[in-house]
């Protein structure tokens, strides 16, 4: 008897899973190749180049970098660039919730020579963007 319930249980458990093996069998693909896809894609933008001023006498980056002056009171430094088509300078400060450094924006490719004053002296660096 017990053999007998065995087997009607065997055989009703796998016309149960009959239709769902089949149904899934028809979603996938015939072959098992899988695809490997690139994890991330190549940055467009380099990260900023860090520089102090008071240490620095030069500087060289890539053109699609930026350089930011890591400095104490980054409100009150200015700064002039000889060859404003090669960089600008973008003033530090408050920015609404955030303090900004001063920084360079590289606009192309070529040297030049940076001025940065933080009101009592006057800082000069060689700045050549690659």
């Amino acid at each position: 008897m017990r053999l007998i319930f065995l087997r009607l249980s065997l055989a009703m458990a796998m016309q149960f899973l009959s239709p769902v093996n089949s149904a899934l069998a028809v979603d996938t693909p015939d072959s098992t190749t899988v695809e490997v896809q690139p994890t991330a894609p190549a940055p467009s933008v380099l990260p900023p180049k860090m520089v102090n001023p008071l240490k620095a006498k030069s500087v060289t980056v890539k053109l699609k970098s930026a350089v930011v002056f890591k400095v104490e009171n980054p409100e009150i430094w200015r700064g002039k660039v000889l060859n404003s088509k090669i960089a600008i300078f973008v003033a530090g400060g408050m920015n609404s919730a955030y303090e900004t450094y001063p920084s360079l924006t590289l606009r192309k490719k070529g040297k030049t020579s940076i001025s940065l004053t933080n009101g009592k002296k006057t800082y000069f660096l060689k700045l050549t963007v690659s």
